[in-house]
């Protein structure tokens, strides 16, 4: 049995699958090229200085096969790393607030969820996960790797990445996560707009939607703001459900297109959406980490209703992945197909064109520590870093030249003095921290992107 899945995130059993592995291949019957296999894993087997494990050089061998596709999306998971394609690092016990994945050999965050401690640290999704504390995790399955950052509430827990090219480390106390994947609130400036925040496309989240739909209403909502910035995707039956909801039944959400050519096309209907719907005016706020999913439901209600999309340009992911047992301890992730807009366009590697062009400010760009301390003497990039932030914030350093002189420790100092802080002029870990807290705070009251899409839905 295999099972189908669009940006790590269930669709529901695909109608073609995998074809069976064995058809067609015999010891006496193979590929071009594969006798090449099997004498390479004799001549190890036989000659090599170290006794070998039959299993792992097969294992070895598949994924070979699979990382020669040059697909980031297709994998060979084998033993733990199977049973997680992308795991939540919460629960009960202490979390971050990320979700990571494993592909392409490498591990990556896929999403951040708002009000936790990565988000407040400034973990960003593609983030690369490098190390946790201090230790290499790299080369470790996703689910040893979750492991290392899971504890107990309240604990420190370093998580080292790299971004752009740059390593960084952020340290965080473990907190206790919740689940919900929707938040909803009134605008702030039209009291007459809910606004919609969705991290991610996880079992709950149509339910949590359509709740949050009616807690929005019952305040007064007549349109609503869809924030899909930073959703990375997930459980596509999820995106089905939602689009279904905003759609007129009959309307198509997605079209699947195979090898072949074939298209399975999906509409809005009662089988998606319970007969639950949402007629309100809408706009959706994405940007360059809105994928898969997240796109799927802006192409559907952008080319069915108008629904104006807002902010920069997203991910561009367009592809289907079947995952399928190849063993009771592997499994393997293979792309099979790609999705089309209603209209029929394929936007990977492309992305949606937002209707409404706004940019993040620049203050949002300013490149995130991969220091937990600086100090009067210091000079490099995190320090250009720091003095960018207080000028963001108010507390002029005079300067961004990358040097923590006179001027710079002194706006420390302020900022510290009117944070509760020690007013030492040093920039701690808790006072990076705060800072970075402080910029999320002035990014969520500014929010320029927030604003336009307000402003599309009152005229």
């Amino acid at each position: 049995m295999s099972v189908t899945l669009v940006g790590g995130g269930l669709i529901g059993y695909y109608a073609h699958g995998l074809r069976d592995s064995a058809v067609g291949v015999s010891s006496a019957n193979l590929p071009a090229g594969f006798d090449k296999v099997l004498s390479t894993y004799a001549t190890i087997e036989n000659n090599y200085y170290k006794s070998t494990s039959s299993k792992k050089l097969a294992n070895g061998a598949i994924k070979g096969m699979v990382n020669s596709l040059g697909d980031q999306f297709s994998t060979y998971l084998t033993n733990d790393s199977k049973s997680s394609l992308d795991s939540t690092l919460s629960a009960s016990f202490g979390g971050i607030g990320a979700t990571v994945q494993q592909g392409d050999n490498k591990l990556t965050i896929e999403g951040v969820m708002a009000n936790t401690p990565a988000k407040k640290a400034g973990m960003k999704t593609a983030d690369v996960l490098i190390a946790v504390n201090g230790k290499n995790v790299a080369k470790d399955d996703v689910n040893t790797a979750v492991e290392k950052i899971r504890g107990k509430i309240g604990t420190t827990v370093k998580v080292t990445v790299k971004r752009d090219g740059k390593t960084m480390t952020f340290s965080m106390k473990r907190a206790k996560i919740t689940t919900d994947t929707v938040e909803g609130s009134m605008s702030k400036t039209n009291k007459t707009i809910g606004i919609i925040t969705m991290d991610t496309f996880s079992d709950p989240t149509s339910k949590q939607f359509e709740s949050t739909v009616k807690k929005l209403r019952k305040q007064g909502a007549k349109s609503f703001v869809l924030d899909l910035r930073g959703n990375p995707g997930g459980e596509l039956t999820q995106a089905l459900a939602i689009a279904s909801m905003c759609l007129k039944n009959g309307q198509t959400i997605v079209k699947v297109q195979d090898r072949t050519g074939a298209v399975q096309t999906y509409k809005a209907g009662k089988k998606y959406d319970k007969g639950f719907k949402v007629t309100e005016p809408m706009a959706i706020l994405i940007d360059g980490n809105s994928a898969s999913a997240s796109e799927i439901l802006s192409a559907a209600l952008n080319e069915n209703n108008k629904t104006p999309l807002v902010g920069e340009q997203s991910f561009g992911k367009g592809t289907v992945q079947n995952v399928a047992s190849m063993s009771s301890s592997a499994e393997l992730k293979l792309t099979v197909a790609k999705w089309l807009t209603p209209n029929g366009t394929w936007i990977n590697k492309k992305g949606l064109t937002p209707t409404i062009k706004v940019k993040y400010p620049d203050y949002m760009n300013i490149t995130a520590f991969s220091v937990t301390s600086m100090k009067l003497g210091d000079e490099s990039g995190d320090v250009k870093s720091l003095q960018q932030l207080l000028k963001a914030l108010g507390n002029n350093p005079q300067t961004e030249n990358g040097y923590y002189g006179p001027s710079t420790q002194a706006a420390v100092k302020a900022f510290q003095s009117a944070h509760g802080l020690t007013a030492d002029g040093a920039a701690n870990t808790a006072t990076l921290q705060a800072l970075v807290a402080e910029l999320s705070t002035k990014y969520a009251n500014d929010d320029p992107q927030l604003n336009a899409a307000v402003k599309a839905l009152t005229k």
